[in-house]
């Protein structure tokens, strides 16, 4: 579901005549700026309302309406591209709008979730795609790189105690209510964004986006697919800035990356990297845990209350489900629902986590949500993740990252839809088996580098 991967040949009709022309340098320019001021807004901008409305989100539907106006014709074929992805949405909104009634729901608060999360993600989705065709996959991913680098800096800052960068991020507004304590707030930087779980959720889609337009260029341009030195050198950030969010399962998810990967490439060398690197880890530890703070820091501990409320979360959400299989709707909140349960509960350790906390499972949360009826859903979600082709390997520590936390698609996260765009606008690889000249082109140009992308690159259609 993350990105398809098209290679089939698109009729030439469809094709508007804007696309096969050279982008004037204004045009890649004013595409790059407002997809980095939106990426930005939609990341710091978590605070600020306007008579009720997010100004993320306001600023969102304005910048697609700019797009519409100033590029019509990449808009509607990001439009027609997106076709999929925009099924789902206006499915999962009409199925849980269904569910909400039934279940008796405040019909003002089910119509605010849907503008919040099925209309937000297609004004996003459309907007992010159309600038990213514009201005090229590359700037898209400087970008994606340079803001969320950028917040994920200001947490490793936070996590050697700079009062600066503790001040910079509560002059955007208060954290999220489970960490704003004293002692969580030392534990658990939160860089620019939300709150740490926001700030992981995004490190893992500048790491997947990164990575996957890389890899696909390097299949483009050189056919080949050796492990890539540079992806590697990323993952390192990777482990460094998720490392200071004090979030585990994103460093669970590159570890499960770097295994498939090394096996993907069958690369020796990537294989004794990781035994060795594992090992160095194990050995110097000790010492940057010195340096940084007294006691281990939150990722190294696995029997804490946080870790075994997993459990309690996980029995939770299936005794959730089986007690209403038709799901309670666009409102579910499972901290009003637990004294009926509290029972079969209260034995548990870290018990309390399921009065106070969601149920930290992406997949629970949306299956108590929407239903069984989620699963009508599941051959279009198949088709898109068919889609993503090799992508979706990229995106494994986002994967594991969300089955643990409460964000995801259509659940607590917009910067997917920028990691989607970027990957959108990547060239498209040959097809050896399709005649020279068989596909429309058009020249890439960014940074004085001239690429052939095929017409057919995006996602959500062929």
């Amino acid at each position: 579901m993350l990105v398809a991967d098209p290679t089939r040949r698109s009729s030439a009709a469809a094709l508007p005549a804007a696309a096969t022309g050279q982008r004037s340098f204004i045009d890649r320019s004013f595409a790059f700026s407002c997809f980095f001021l939106l990426l930005t807004a939609n990341i710091i901008l978590f605070s600020p309302h306007v008579a009720g409305i997010p100004v993320r989100s306001i600023l969102s539907v304005g910048t697609l309406v700019l797009c519409a106006s100033v590029f019509p014709d990449d808009a509607l074929l990001m439009l027609k591209r997106n076709l999929l992805i925009l099924m789902l949405a206006g499915g999962l909104a009409l199925q849980g709008i269904l569910v909400s009634i039934v279940n008796g729901a405040p019909i003002i608060a089910v119509l605010g979730q849907v503008l919040q999360v099925h209309l937000q993600t297609a004004v996003v989705l459309l907007a992010s795609a159309t600038l990213a065709r514009v201005c090229g996959a590359r700037a898209c991913i400087i970008a994606i790189v340079v803001v969320i680098g950028l917040t994920a800096l200001v947490a490793v800052l936070q996590m050697m105690h700079v009062a600066g960068a503790w001040n910079l991020r509560h002059a955007l507004g208060p954290l999220a209510a489970d960490e704003d304590s004293p002692n969580l707030v030392d534990q658990r930087p939160t860089g620019l964004s939300f709150s740490p779980i926001w700030l992981a959720t995004q490190i893992c889609l500048a790491f997947g986006a990164f990575a996957a337009v890389r890899s696909k260029e390097l299949r483009t341009r050189l056919q080949i697919e050796n492990a890539d030195p540079i992806i590697i050198i990323g993952l390192g950030a990777f482990f460094v800035t998720c490392l200071a969010s004090g979030t585990r399962a994103p460093i669970l998810g590159g570890l499960i990356f770097l295994v498939l990967y090394a096996l993907q490439r069958r690369s020796f060398w990537l294989a004794l990297m990781v035994v060795g690197g594992m090992l160095f880890a194990y050995l110097v530890w000790p010492v940057v845990v010195d340096l940084i703070q007294s006691s281990a820091p939150r990722v190294m501990v696995t029997d804490d209350n946080s870790a075994a409320a997993r459990i309690v979360f996980a029995y939770y959400g299936v005794r959730l489900f089986l007690a209403n299989p038709l799901g309670y709707g666009l409102t579910f909140d499972p901290t009003q629902l637990w004294p009926q349960y509290w029972p079969d509960l209260y034995m548990m350790k870290a018990a309390a986590g399921a009065q106070v906390h969601p149920l930290h499972d992406y997949s629970l949360s949306m299956l108590n949500m929407y239903g069984i009826g989620i699963f009508l859903f599941v051959p279009l979600v198949i088709k898109l993740l068919k889609q993503s082709g090799k992508n979706l390997l990229f995106f494994v520590p986002y994967i594991v990252q969300i089955s643990f936390h409460n964000s995801g698609p259509f659940y607590n996260d917009m910067i997917l839809w920028f990691a989607v765009a970027a990957i959108s606008a990547a060239p498209v690889e040959r097809n050896p088996f399709v005649a020279i000249g068989s596909r429309s082109t058009f020249d890439w140009h960014l940074s004085g580098a001239r690429m052939r992308r095929p017409a057919t690159s995006g996602f959500g259609g062929r």
